[in-house]
């Protein structure tokens, strides 16, 4: 069960995260116009994630004044009652007008997470959990797969340039060698809810910030799932790797990751 505070949290957060997603679905379809700006190799921000995340941090600061917020774009602080939120994950597929993006809202104490929030405002879809409560879509309960092979498998490998490429093109020769069917969908949060939701088998990614890594991660623990140890010895200002998947074929992937990474 899970306890009457953290119940109510969760409820905020679930309407919190559609009414963020209705703001950005208007700028995604340009009826409020925005330029998007680049903030390195294909990282994109904009007007549209800032406005998000403002909108966002502001509701959230008036309802739980005590707690601290910590955003990718606007940072903040990570005090023991923490919401760390990404405004527009797929940012580069949002300014393409790609469907695939979400709002991304998680609550940690004493950095360990108890709330996570992913909401796909194209199909109008919450996934969301709460530590003990089980993970959703809306209201219906969802379980990751019942995989068990890797060649029977659909697996989300994320990439950005601030990735290594050598070792992501190892990993995903590795993948297509053992059978698996590869993407990337480039959301990550969204990819682990659908992970969640047995839609993918797997996600693996070798950083993600704590921002977009740790309402999916939750999904993943409630769903039945298996995710390595997360975020790294720097903790969640770090972030970490990432690598979330059905028990089924948990080991055969962390497997293959070592292999990948001794053969550089």
């Amino acid at each position: 069960m899970i306890g009457a505070e953290l119940s109510a949290r969760a409820d905020f957060a679930r309407r919190l995260a559609r009414e963020a997603g209705a703001l950005a679905r208007r700028y995604f379809l340009r009826e409020i116009a925005f330029e998007a700006q680049s903030k390195g190799p294909q990282d994109w921000v904009s007007v549209a994630d800032l406005a998000v995340e403002e909108l966002i941090r502001r509701r959230l600061e008036e309802a739980f004044p005590g707690d601290t917020v910590y955003g990718e774009e606007g940072g903040g602080e990570l005090g023991t009652h923490a919401w760390l939120v990404d405004p527009i994950d797929g940012t580069l597929n949002f300014v393409h007008g790609v469907r695939y993006w979400c709002v991304s809202i998680a609550f940690a104490v004493a950095g360990e997470r108890r709330i996570g929030v992913v909401y796909d405002p194209s199909l109008d879809e919450l996934f969301w959990a709460a530590k003990g409560g089980g993970a959703w879509s809306d209201a219906t309960r969802i379980h990751v797969a019942p995989r068990d092979r890797l060649d029977y498998a659909l697996v989300c490998v994320g990439y950005v340039p601030r990735h290594p490429l050598e070792e992501h093109l190892r990993v995903k020769r590795l993948l297509h060698e053992a059978g698996a069917a590869v993407k990337d969908m480039g959301a990550g949060a969204l990819m682990l809810a659908h992970v969640a939701a047995g839609r993918y088998d797997a996600f693996l990614e070798p950083h993600m910030n704590a921002w977009d890594a740790l309402a999916g991660l939750l999904l993943i623990d409630e769903a039945g799932g298996r995710a390595l140890p997360y975020p790294g010895a720097g903790g969640l200002p770090s972030g970490g790797p990432v690598l979330a998947a059905a028990p089924g074929i948990f080991d055969a992937l962390a497997r293959l990751l070592q292999r990948a990474a001794a053969a550089g």
